[in-house]
């Protein structure tokens, strides 16, 4: 009953959050009504996916003390309650286990400002979806599943936790090679 009453609150929220246009507020400049650069003419559409996991990307401004305090002791406490190794080298974008990415003090590949990442396999979705969504405070989460269609995955077929940041399609791949048999 209260995994029930929790879901029904988070997606209250989500539409809540989506229809009043929360935005992240620091003397950052960060203009939340740029365009976002992609380009999707080599991707079909009708094309089934499949997701084979999911990426969490939690965003601070970085030049902000309170929002880098506040995202380093989310980051703890998730690694600590999911009991989180961090991701090598090796691993990728496809991962056996639950994995973390350092912190991001800057802005790094397609996201705007400082950030970190949670590699989620899929049985472990839910739960860790339901913690992020508990405990953000004011920090932005983005949730993308992980398809091989990357640029579907970020842009399209994610979902935000707070506010929505401007990410730049052109610093990722249309697609990735998916997993190897049993991720």
């Amino acid at each position: 009953m209260l995994n029930k009453f929790i879901f029904i609150a988070f997606i209250c929220s989500t539409i809540s959050l989506l229809t009043t246009g929360h935005v992240i507020r620091s003397g950052d400049k960060i203009d939340l009504n740029a365009k976002v650069n992609f380009d999707l003419k080599d991707i079909n559409f009708g094309d089934n996916i499949t997701y084979y996991s999911y990426h969490i990307h939690t965003y601070f401004l970085q030049k902000n003390e309170n929002q880098v305090t506040e995202a380093t002791a989310l980051r703890s406490k998730f690694i600590n309650q999911f009991e989180v190794d961090s991701c090598n080298a090796a691993c990728g974008t496809w991962c056996p286990k639950i994995c973390h990415w350092d912190l991001n003090m800057a802005p790094a590949g397609p996201h705007p400002i400082g950030s970190w990442g949670i590699y989620v396999p899929l049985e472990q979705v839910t739960e860790t979806i339901s913690f992020i969504s508990m405990y953000h405070g004011n920090l932005t989460i983005l949730v993308h599943p992980n398809s091989g269609q990357v640029k579907i995955d970020h842009l399209i077929n994610g979902f935000w936790i707070k506010s929505i940041l401007p990410l730049d399609g052109d610093e990722l791949p249309d697609t990735e090679p998916i997993p190897p048999h049993g991720h």
